[in-house]
């Protein structure tokens, strides 16, 4: 179990995290490039962080699952903010993106949807809000 991901300093560089465990102390792992956006999360329901990034001069989130492997999926542009939550309530982060007031989601078991909600330079703030 991961308690702690953490990035050197204030910065993302070199693809380099270091990873505070709940047992077994610090790691560091090696991935991604320097301009990737860290989005660490449990993309495959197993309770565990996946270390992950979205990489926007490509679109594509790159996942390192801690059981299934690592994963590429293109989905975004360079100018989207990546938006990773459970929205389809199934126990697995989804990739999603916010750009200009707009929500798309790549829900794990409900599929792609779009979602007018919010103005162009809103901050996206994904969770699991239930009512």
């Amino acid at each position: 179990m991961i308690t702690k991901v953490f990035l050197r300093g204030t910065e993302y560089r070199n693809g380099s995290w270091y990873i505070l465990r709940s047992s077994q102390g610090f790691i560091g792992v090696q991935f991604g490039e320097a301009a990737d956006r860290p989005v660490p999360a449990d993309y495959e329901g197993d309770g565990k962080a996946d270390v992950a990034v979205f990489r926007p001069s490509n679109g594509t989130w790159y996942l390192n699952r801690s059981t299934a492997g690592f994963a590429g999926i293109q989905f975004g542009i360079p100018t989207d903010v990546p938006a990773p939550a459970d929205y389809d309530g199934d126990g697995k982060t989804d990739v999603a993106v916010f750009s200009d007031g707009a929500w798309y989601l790549n829900r794990s078991t409900a599929g792609f949807t779009g979602v007018a909600f919010g103005a162009a330079n809103d901050r996206p703030v994904p969770s699991a809000f239930v009512p």
